[in-house]
């Protein structure tokens, strides 16, 4: 088996970490099989290996890839002629939850959030900018990490800032703040020891991270080390909420399909509809 996940994985024209990821699933698979030919399997077969994934309570979005792994690995060995037929072709993955699993934060929520930040202190703008930058403008964490100080400019007449999302492999997006988050960053900037453009926009902070770029691990212990601080994490709150939560404001200001899908780096309207639908009971809250 893992000559024919070799054979597949070198003939995929994607990114290397979306090469990986079809690399883990099929091992998976391949574990599964415990040794019979995939050349051999049924659609009846798959649908036992999907039972099998169901029984190991991986998110509807694990499940999707992994078996979109395998029903492509099939497509590349009908290509090769291997086996006649696609035995995964039929089967489909787990239907998307209608509403996110992570709950979001209420208005009043984020208030009391961004108001346990001590914003006085060079810490206390850092982690503020952050906390803006994901719960009012939806920066995912690999995003603020990616950040550099050059990344911040002006489009339309606004702050704005590159980021360079999973899986992407340049800054070819940016987001457009809006006011509060702006005011954020730049309260942070001003006060920040910048000496060139080319400087990570967060350092970290401790005797490990000094004079080197913050950390994923770093930023979501800054949110939850606020989030406990407020009180919030009883509820079920998490660092993506802080995201879900700035979709959801966004729509509450007039937001559109297309600008949700582009804010949020979403590949599907059905993706970008689940917010409008919790958007309904986010404005009555």
């Amino acid at each position: 088996m893992e000559p024919l996940i070799d054979d597949f994985i070198s003939s995929l024209r994607r990114r290397d970490t979306t090469k990986e990821t079809y690399r883990k699933a099929l091992r998976e698979f391949s574990k599964w099989l415990g040794g019979a030919p995939p050349e051999k399997l049924s659609p009846d077969d798959i649908q036992r290996y999907k039972d099998y994934i169901l029984s190991k309570n991986l998110s509807p979005t694990s499940m999707s890839a992994y078996l979109t792994a395998v029903r492509r690995f099939y497509d590349h060995l009908v290509s090769k002629n291997m086996t006649a037929e696609n035995p995964a072709r039929k089967i489909k993955g787990a239907a998307r939850p209608e509403r996110h699993l992570t709950p979001p934060l209420t208005r009043g929520e984020l208030d009391i959030l961004l108001g346990a930040v001590d914003a006085s202190s060079p810490l206390g703008k850092r982690d503020r900018a952050i906390l803006s930058l994901m719960a009012l403008a939806g920066l995912s964490e690999i995003e603020i990490v990616r950040a550099d100080l050059r990344d911040v400019t002006r489009k339309e007449g606004k702050t704005a800032i590159y980021v360079q999302g999973k899986s992407k492999d340049k800054k070819d997006e940016y987001v457009i703040l809006n006011p509060a988050a702006s005011e954020a960053l730049q309260e942070y900037i001003k006060d920040r020891d910048a000496s060139s453009g080319g400087e990570p926009l967060f350092w970290g902070i401790g005797n490990r991270a000094s004079g080197e770029r913050i950390t994923t691990r770093g930023v979501r212990a800054r949110i939850n080390h606020y989030l406990g601080l407020s009180g919030l994490r009883k509820k079920g709150i998490k660092p993506l909420s802080l995201r879900h939560t700035a979709a959801l404001l966004a729509i509450a200001e007039g937001a559109t399909v297309s600008d949700i899908m582009r804010m949020m780096h979403l590949k599907t309207t059905e993706s970008a509809l689940v917010y409008f639908e919790e958007a309904k009971e986010f404005v009555k809250k």
